[in-house]
């Protein structure tokens, strides 16, 4: 029995390996032109993430970043890419390549972090909340005492009471949170970078 002739397909634009099929014969002779085919076959062994693409002459491997579509037609895997050099940030999308090949230079794999100015930004805001928090609860602690758990109506009790029993001791203790409240804030305003933010330990005088 004659042997086959096998020819190994190509996709007509990316020139990838799709498949192979047996050659057409004709008069006894497998046909062996054609245009998206040829009979010299692919590398038998192909790395991960790379595919075999028909040159003209011979095929070569070269590595594949593009995104597949799964059996629902829904676009899946592929290698995410920034490229800062051309804006890309924190925000943008991650682009995917559209045909075979490495990834274009200056690009990166991991999302651009965030500007160090808005990290330090928002964690400033977050510790000036805890400060402020720390106060309001410092403060409705010495007005209530010995109150677990004091509402705002308790604070406003409380407050009028000392107000009536001990005014300068009210003062006092307003002063001396809220000094403790300023000389934390203008710590976190004087840090420098995130973790000396989160470095300033909220604690208030009780």
């Amino acid at each position: 029995m004659p042997s086959i002739t096998m020819m190994y397909t190509f996709d007509p634009h990316t020139r990838v390996h799709t498949g192979s099929r047996p050659a057409q014969v004709l008069n006894g002779k497998p046909l062996t032109q054609s245009a998206y085919a040829t009979a010299t076959p692919p590398p038998a062994s192909i790395a991960e993430g790379h595919v075999a693409r028909w040159t003209g002459t011979a095929w070569e491997t070269v590595e594949d970043h593009r995104q597949h579509m799964d059996s629902k037609g829904t676009k899946t895997g592929g290698t995410p890419y920034w490229l800062p050099a051309e804006g890309d940030d924190h925000t943008s999308p991650p682009r995917y390549m559209e045909t075979p090949g490495p990834l274009p230079a200056g690009a990166v794999t991991e999302r651009p972090a965030r500007p160090f100015s808005e990290l330090l930004a928002d964690a400033k805001s977050a510790k000036h909340t805890e400060i402020q928090t720390g106060y309001d609860a410092a403060l409705a602690a010495s007005l209530t005492m010995p109150a677990a758990a004091p509402t705002a109506q308790d604070v406003a009790v409380g407050a009028a009471l000392f107000a009536v029993d001990d005014a300068e001791g009210l003062v006092f203790v307003q002063f001396r949170h809220a000094a403790r409240r300023d000389e934390l804030l203008a710590a976190v305003d004087a840090a420098d970078s995130v973790e000396a933010v989160r470095a300033v330990d909220v604690s208030y005088d009780v």
